[in-house]
């Protein structure tokens, strides 16, 4: 099940305000799944405040959000923390506002004997995206554990693909993210999580939530002038975060009234692994680099060839 696109309106503080596209849009950029969850109050009523209206423009391909950006098209977007990074090094823009999802990403299996990565020896584990952050990360994990005897499929180009391979058991064995993974488990009970996959390099370092893996962006000709409008966006996009869990029941309720989960078992059971938490990225800076570094380390190519400056951090207190 492919979440549906929604197009919403919203009116935005601003006095005298001229964004990258039309004097009274702002175009927010985000993705289908864990990033249109963390939007969900915001897009189930929408605030009403000086009359500027804000685009909620949702696909389910970074690449389509990225080539926005590219464009200029965007004031605000959502997109994988490593792609971020990789387009502020080619040139393009935009400052990392905000972390506000912090791993979303499972090893589903439905081979009853497998119980841990060692029983994957000489197994195929399918991925969709080859230099994408799961593949690095998964690839990552398998070299820092010494396994070398498992192979990795990218026949399939993205997260639905897999899933509908999984439902018709062409295969047993597959990285996906949320929501599929909660959509999968509910339409087939043998499939499973075996393992969440995690930055397997700074776990053994800290207590706290370490996969930076997703990034709210502002577009550096919006941030120039307008700290105070995108203080009050943050901080709105921060509530819509916050009450995803907590009031997971509620959340629950508006996910199915705008078609983004099946029924509200299934979205109960998907909130919590959507490991929504917002996050300035000026509190976070050191966990965003020791995250960038894995995939630097690993495939520097993934992160344009280095990793970003500092100013690729946009510092935005929260009053």
């Amino acid at each position: 099940m492919q979440i549906k696109a929604i197009t919403v309106s919203i009116l935005v503080l601003t006095l005298g305000f001229s964004c990258t596209v039309e004097e009274d849009t702002i175009k927010i950029g985000l993705l289908e799944g864990p990033s249109a969850v963390s939007f969900i109050t915001m897009i189930d009523k929408p605030p009403v405040i000086n009359n500027r209206k804000v685009e909620f423009i949702i696909h389910s391909e970074p690449l389509r959000i990225q080539a926005m950006m590219m464009q200029g098209e965007l004031d605000f977007a959502v997109l994988p923390t490593v792609m971020a990074a990789n387009l502020y090094n080619k040139g393009v823009d935009y400052k990392l506002l905000a972390v506000p999802v912090w791993g979303t990403l499972y090893l589903l299996t439905n081979i009853p004997v497998i119980q841990n990565l060692n029983q994957l020896q000489h197994k195929k584990v399918y991925l969709f995206g080859q230099g994408s952050t799961a593949d690095v990360l998964f690839r990552n994990y398998l070299k820092k554990n010494t396994l070398h005897h498992i192979r990795t499929d990218y026949s399939y180009s993205s997260n639905p693909e897999l899933a509908h391979a999984f439902l018709q058991q062409k295969i047993a064995l597959a990285v996906i993210s949320e929501p599929m993974v909660s959509l999968l488990m509910s339409k087939d009970a043998t499939i499973r999580i075996l393992q969440k996959i995690e930055p397997e390099d700074i776990l053994s370092n800290s207590d706290e939530c370490t996969f930076a893996q997703t990034s709210f962006l502002v577009n550096s000709n919006l941030k120039k002038d307008y700290k105070e409008l995108i203080q009050t966006v943050s901080e709105q996009y921060k509530e819509s975060c916050h009450y995803t869990y907590q009031h997971p029941e509620k959340t629950a309720e508006l996910l199915v009234k705008h078609g983004i989960y099946p029924n509200t078992a299934v979205a109960l059971q998907s909130i919590p692994r959507c490991n929504i938490r917002f996050s300035y990225a000026s509190d976070v800076k050191e966990t965003v680099m020791d995250y960038l570094k894995i995939f630097y380390t690993f495939e520097p190519e993934s992160t344009g060839g280095k990793l970003p400056a500092d100013d690729f951090i946009y510092s935005l207190s929260p009053e």
